[in-house]
């Protein structure tokens, strides 16, 4: 089973709020999020990290989180408690989370923002690009596509080092190199595409968190207000 924290933002969090919650982050993720310019990529980055917290105080993991992470040679940050893994992903108002015992995954949301398709051609296979092209609704089957690759290549744990176009999705599974990766999509909200990837099959269930609970900023606690 994989457990899927999501939460949502479409205003700042109040400066002591805010400031509270980052206090809770070990001081290099503090320093990181500082060099964000834009709120939203602030939020997004502090998000995320507590949606993690979150999820491990779930499983009762409370302490020595951060001590906990380490990163591959590809950036990839992972768990050293061997029988976990996790993954972070935002894009838009969303901030998602994604993690299991003893399963390998990756998830990966994106805004269903307009683009420009044909500067996308060479990360699709011909067959992905001519189903694209013949869709009532390229931009949503485009998505699709492409959050499906990026759930693997996190999942994978090279990233873009692997080349997207050869990432065929057939049957809901990716064959890349020796390895088969299982595939769902995720339903989040309108204008939002989203897919997790698995190295054996598995369900996943729901979790939505409320990080702007009123209170003062040292009693700020989030609330799981959904879970399904």
């Amino acid at each position: 089973m994989i457990d899927i924290y999501t939460t949502t933002f479409k205003e700042p969090l109040k400066p002591a709020v805010f400031s509270e919650y980052l206090s809770r982050l070990p001081s290099d993720l503090i320093e990181m999020n500082s060099r964000y310019l834009r709120w939203q990529n602030r939020h997004a980055h502090l998000l995320g990290r507590l949606l993690l917290v979150e999820a491990l105080k779930a499983y009762g993991i409370e302490s020595n989180i951060w001590n906990s992470i380490k990163y591959n040679e590809y950036k990839r940050p992972y768990l050293t408690l061997n029988e976990y893994d996790f993954n972070i992903s935002h894009s838009g108002d969303f901030v998602t989370c994604a993690i299991g015992k003893n399963i390998r995954l990756g998830i990966d949301i994106e805004e269903n923002r307009k683009v420009n398709l044909k500067h996308f051609r060479n990360i699709m296979t011909l067959g992905q690009w001519d189903e694209i092209n013949s869709a009532s609704a390229p931009l949503k089957v485009f998505y699709k596509y492409w959050t499906i690759k990026e759930s693997v290549i996190k999942a994978d744990g090279r990233g873009f080092y692997i080349p997207l176009d050869e990432l065929e999705v057939e049957q809901n599974s990716v064959q890349f190199e020796d390895k088969l990766w299982f595939v769902k999509e995720i339903e989040f909200a309108n204008g939002y595409s989203a897919s997790l990837a698995t190295d054996q099959p598995s369900s996943f269930k729901m979790h939505y968190i409320d990080f702007y609970e009123p209170g003062t900023a040292s009693q700020t606690k989030p609330k799981l207000v959904q879970h399904k």
